[in-house]
């Protein structure tokens, strides 16, 4: 998901329910409208501002959500925890979900030819898939 586009949207959301309710707020408090038609204002715009706030909130939180998966899912800032697959030595890739002896070996062969310049280029190694770079995506890094 574009999280920029996520943002954006998000922006118009508030800006929109904002304004919602300030036009709603100075209808129902009078600051525009004379008394007599205070009695006129619809039911609806209260309920509409009601509902602007609840979306703007869930959408707030869901993006929130978003924002922390994208940040957890990014293999571009590596942890403490990850293995540089362009500088792991063959036992230590042996530590990563499904690559035994055969695999690291390879991983290491493969990258006196030729290093990594992103993660998804371990399914050049034969024996890497893409269920199996599935299972290392997160911990490993370049």
């Amino acid at each position: 998901m574009d999280l920029k586009k996520t943002d954006k949207d998000l922006n118009r959301l508030i800006l929109s329910g904002v304004l919602l309710a300030a036009s709603a707020a100075v209808i129902v408090t009078g600051g525009i409208i004379e008394s007599w038609q205070r009695e006129n204002v619809p039911a609806v715009i209260v309920e509409v501002v009601s509902e602007t706030e609840r979306v703007s909130e869930t959408f707030s939180a869901v993006s929130e959500t978003e924002s922390a998966e994208n940040t957890a899912d990014s293999s571009d800032e590596p942890t403490a925890l990850m293995i540089n697959i362009n500088t792991a030595s063959a036992e230590e890739l042996t530590g990563l979900k499904g690559i035994g002896e055969k695999i690291a070996a390879k991983i290491v062969e493969y990258r006196q030819e030729k290093p990594f310049e992103k993660i998804e280029d371990i399914m050049n190694v034969s024996g890497i898939g893409e269920k199996k770079f599935e299972d290392i995506r997160e911990m490993i890094c370049v």
